[in-house]
């Protein structure tokens, strides 16, 4: 709804008139804009003005009025002049000093030190636009715990030549995402949550290894007691894929003192530039006893030392590696959100960078993003512009442990995804492999699973950004992409703005090794080379930003939901267990006229909340804290005897509930991980429906599949229901039908009457979500969603 104002038409064509007969002023010096010279959000007609001839390519001052109809305010078109003030140096002075933060050390790795100087650097950088900051820019924090962690404190190289010791720049990798037990073979003294400098120095001469064949000539004379020195090459996954991890173990049962891998720069396909070694890969993903210490170095920054090329490693007489690095589950991470207020608040545009790298410098990812988005606040700034809708510019934390941050704003954002008109993410920029061409793509998943495949957001954008000589292809992908797909399960319009050329890459290993991120040369340096689409995609992120909220184009394909789906994960804290990872079912829901809204993690259910709910969802109780390896005594959740009275009363008096359990922490795609400790808790709910979960494996057929058995609306057309692989929790109920049951008679599915409402219980959330491939599940979400829609 845009802002009303009781201004006669004749004001306005008087305006026009004076404007148009007026002789331009000559040019003079001009002050910044006072804050009463700040274009009003109320009931006058909105005036911007060029601040100096200098600032703008034109040398006289812009006015642009907004003109109405039927009293109602149409922003006017930003000047094209603003679009010009995108500065490749400023987006390069921006990059330079994220690349600059915790260097060798983590950089801004997820949930680090780095991420939160990383995020501190942002929220100084905006204090310092006084016009923005004048017209009422806010900054909000976020907070949030993700699964694991990696702290990487000191990671230090010392080589001894010719009797000198010289210091050699090196990192130290990160664990896995998901497993503790695994993750903490990167933590120096193996004690979890334990954030005490504790340094593990090891000495020795070294023995370098440049191939596959040099690793299993080696004995273990060889290299007891030694530092291996070894070519990445060897065991790069992206070059020599599975047989990398026996490889990898193949060295380690050489038992070496320490490993330093040594990584190159090339840009020729099918050569190793080090991709995923800062992840840890392949080293994580070995079942060892131990790790010793492992570094990486490039080998252009052995310079110093005098060595140049891999011959010159002879000149090395001992290698000292000095290793301190900490694991925390849960960890800790952060997102940082602006939000600049709009001549219509009603309404808004999210854009969205992460500001988090793999470990890496990060210039390109999301380096890239995250200073396009610093551009957009600065050309605003400087050009005095007010956007037509509000906007927000979200940093998001932890995106490469998988989309955390992202998920986070939007489950504590709902309000504000309901007035949103589009997100575009900016993740990321490229410097591609000789040979590759890459392009602008603007990547979104469509509704083509339920008949419309039609992109009107990236379409739009497309023919906006045609205007400035910038070309990008709207791409559909139903696959999580980035940031954006947070979003998606809420039916927000969304595209992901990536400079890739993904069947060209995917040809020569994949798009993170023939794009140079997610390796150590994702660098500033390397960045330049892709200056001109850095620029331009800044000016696709200020269109985003200035032309749809003044166009207001109808980006969404749904239908205008006249029902309301709620899914409480009040005691869920996995952020993907919800409509940020179930983004099919979600979509289905909203295909059927349904507003998908979320209770987030750590808000107690209200009754409140359940008003005008035509179906809610239950999500398992669920927490960080693992029985796997990590402190089941940080806390716990259990849902409250006030929320179990509200749910109660809500099926009680019409409502129509489906109650899930998990046996294990879930992620994306039902990939099921550690045990769910918690699984037990939710039978304080269960028990007022007479319904009781019991310890069991279920066993399935068809590989993740159980049989339908009832006959029901619920399974009208569908023969088989998949669960996530080991994750179901049988149960039992008094009354009810069994809707599916695996082999034994084991009860999958069941709806129960009670009082005037139905619960519909489900042994594993995981039916809800969906494998990577097709959603075998959705015949029945549509039979779901017209069900609940009775």
């Amino acid at each position: 709804m845009r802002h009303t104002i009781f201004v006669r038409i004749s004001w306005l064509l008087l305006a026009l008139i004076v404007i148009g007969c007026t002789a331009p002023p000559p040019p003079q010096p001009a002050t910044p804009l006072s804050i009463s010279t700040v274009p009003p959000i109320g009931p006058t007609p909105t005036v911007l003005v060029s601040p100096t001839p200098t600032m703008l390519a034109s040398p006289t001052p812009t006015v642009s009025v907004s003109l109405m109809t039927d009293g109602v305010v149409t922003p006017a078109a930003p000047p094209v002049d603003a679009y010009q003030l995108i500065s490749q140096d400023s987006l390069f002075d921006y990059m330079t000093d994220l690349t600059a933060i915790q260097p060798y050390s983590g950089w801004r790795n997820s949930a680090t030190e780095g991420e939160t100087e990383a995020l501190d650097y942002v929220a100084d950088q905006l204090k310092q636009f006084e016009y923005l900051n004048k017209l009422g820019l806010t900054i909000e924090r976020q907070d949030f715990h993700v699964f694991l962690a990696t702290e990487l404190w000191e990671t230090r190289l010392d080589v001894q030549i010719a009797g000198q010791e010289v210091e050699i720049p090196a990192d130290g990798l990160r664990g896995h995402r998901d497993m503790i037990s695994r993750t903490l073979y990167f933590d120096s003294d193996g004690t979890l949550n334990d954030s005490n400098r504790d340094p593990v120095v090891v000495k020795g001469p070294i023995v370098v290894v440049r191939t596959v064949d040099d690793i299993y000539a080696l004995a273990p004379d060889e290299v007891q007691g030694k530092v291996v020195f070894i070519d990445y090459a060897a065991i790069d996954t992206s070059q020599v894929e599975e047989r990398a991890y026996d490889h990898a173990a193949a060295l380690l049962a050489q038992e070496p003192a320490g490993l330093v891998a040594i990584t190159h720069f090339s840009n020729a396909p099918r050569e190793s530039h080090g991709a995923f070694i800062g992840d840890g890969q392949p080293f994580g993903w070995l079942d060892v006893d131990r790790l010793p210490p492992i570094l990486y170095v490039r080998l252009e920054d052995m310079t110093a030392a005098g060595i140049k090329t891999w011959e010159d490693l002879a000149q090395i007489q001992s290698a000292r590696l000095t290793w301190d690095a900490d694991v925390f589950s849960p960890g800790n991470s952060g997102n940082l959100i602006a939000r600049i207020p709009g001549v219509d608040s009603a309404q808004a545009v999210i854009l969205g960078g992460h500001i988090d790298s793999p470990n890496s410098p990060g210039a390109m990812d999301d380096g890239s993003g995250s200073v396009v988005l610093l551009e957009v606040a600065r050309v605003l700034n400087q050009a005095h512009l007010q956007p037509p809708t509000d906007l927000y510019l979200v940093w998001f934390g932890s995106e490469e442990l998988m989309l955390y941050g992202s998920a986070h704003f939007a489950a504590t954002h709902q309000d504000l995804l309901d007035r949103t008109t589009a997100m575009l993410q900016v993740d990321m920029l490229s410097r591609p492999l000789d040979g590759i061409n890459p392009y602008l793509n603007l990547i979104t998943w469509s509704y083509g699973q339920h008949g419309d495949a039609t992109l009107p957001w990236p379409d739009y954008l497309t023919q906006k950004s045609a205007r400035f000589g910038v070309t990008t292809r709207p791409i559909d992908n139903y696959a999580m992409e980035s940031d954006n797909s947070s979003l998606a399960g809420f039916d927000v319009p969304n595209a992901n703005l990536i400079y890739i050329d993904e069947p060209a890459m995917l040809s020569v290993g994949g798009v993170h090794y023939a794009s140079h991120i997610h390796d150590p040369y994702d660098t500033v340096e390397l960045a330049r080379e892709s200056g001109d689409t850095l620029q331009q995609m800044a000016q696709v992120a200020l269109v985003a930003a200035l032309e749809t909220g003044r166009d207001d184009p109808e980006l969404r394909v749904a239908p205008r939901p006249d029902r309301r789906a709620l899914f409480i994960a009040s005691h869920t804290e996995p952020v993907h267990v919800g409509p940020v990872g179930f983004i099919d079912m979600a979509m289905t829901l909203a295909w059927a006229g349904f507003d998908v809204d979320l209770i987030p993690y750590g808000q107690p259910l209200t009754r409140l909340d359940l008003a005008n709910a035509d179906l809610v969802v239950t999500l398992p109780v669920m927490d960080y804290p693992s029985p796997n390896g990590g402190d089941v005594t940080l806390y716990d959740e259990a849902w409250s005897p006030a929320e179990i009275d509200a749910l109660e009363d809500y099926v009680a008096n019409g409502g129509f509930l489906v109650l899930t359990n998990s046996a294990h922490r879930l992620r994306l795609f039902n990939r099921a991980f550690d045990d769910n400790e918690d699984w037990s808790d939710v039978n304080a709910l269960a028990a007022r429906f007479g319904v009781t979960f019991y310890e069991r494996t279920i066993r399935t057929v068809r590989g993740t599949q159980v049989r339908v058995s009832g006959d029901h609306p619920l399974t009208q057309a569908v023969k088989y229901l998949e669960l996530a692989a080991e994750n179901g929790v049988p149960f039992t109920a008094t009354l009810g039908l069994t809707l599916a049951q695996a082999p034994g008679g084991v009860t999958v599915a069941a709806v129960i009457d009670r009082g005037q409402g139905q619960v519909l219980v489900l042994a594993d959330v995981g039916m809800l979500d969906t494998a990577n491939g097709d959603p075998i599940n959705l015949p029945f979400w549509r039979n779901l969603a017209a069900y609940a829609r009775q």
